[in-house]
């Protein structure tokens, strides 16, 4: 079978499989003290904290860099993926979004107040990416910091009735790192292929849709 009837029935299963299970989708949830659209620049542009995957099939090295290419991809040097630097947070990664899912999901968008280590763990571990990037001359002006950083986290959901599919939850906020608050948050569930050549091309489609969602830029 070609590589092409291939795709195409991976896109006929995941339409029969959407149908029948649902793609339940929460309401944006936004901090008030912010308005949306929150637009990036290449002057002032966004840091996509490195993605941590869990219930993804496939390797989540090579799908983790497909998410945050397919982002950068869209908004340019606008937006700037810390992927290549996902030892330097270490379990942050998980942390930090499954922080703002619990605060955001109870209108609370402060994040000092979802643990002081938590707000400490995010400064430095900013504070290291940040000087990486710098050394690395993909920032090339010593005196920057980022002000909105981007987080995307997807957590397995468990199985369904459908062969050859799976159901995660995915889901991101956007955090104004100088004021320590989350200005968006959304979650969704997602039916995926199980085969790691249709994550890869799936995969950064939906989590741009997530990020579209978070900046109100849909």
């Amino acid at each position: 079978m070609t590589s092409y009837f291939k795709k195409l029935l991976t896109t006929i299963t995941l339409t029969a499989s959407i149908a029948l299970t649902g793609c339940v989708s929460t309401e944006l949830k936004t901090n008030d003290k912010y308005d949306l659209p929150i637009t990036f620049s290449v002057n002032n542009p966004a840091l996509i904290f490195p993605v941590s995957l869990h219930g993804v099939p496939g390797n989540n090295t090579e799908v983790g860099l497909a998410i945050t290419a397919g982002v950068a991809g869209k908004y340019g040097a606008s937006v700037i993926s810390a992927q290549q630097l996902y030892s330097t947070v270490g379990n942050l990664s998980w942390t930090l979004g499954e922080s703002i899912r619990r605060g955001a999901n109870k209108g609370d968008y402060q994040i000092n107040t979802y643990g002081q280590q938590i707000a400490t763990d995010l400064q430095y571990s900013m504070g290291k990416l940040t000087k990486a990037l710098k050394a690395s001359r993909v920032i090339k002006d010593e005196n920057f910091t980022f002000e909105n950083v981007i987080v995307l986290h997807v957590d397995s959901t468990g199985g369904i009735s459908v062969p050859g599919v799976k159901r995660v939850t995915a889901f991101g906020g956007i955090i104004n790192v100088k004021n320590l608050e989350v200005v968006s948050y959304i979650e969704k569930e997602l039916v995926l292929a199980n085969d790691h050549d249709s994550i890869l091309a799936q995969m950064p489609l939906e989590m741009n849709a997530i990020v579209a969602e978070l900046t109100g830029n849909k």
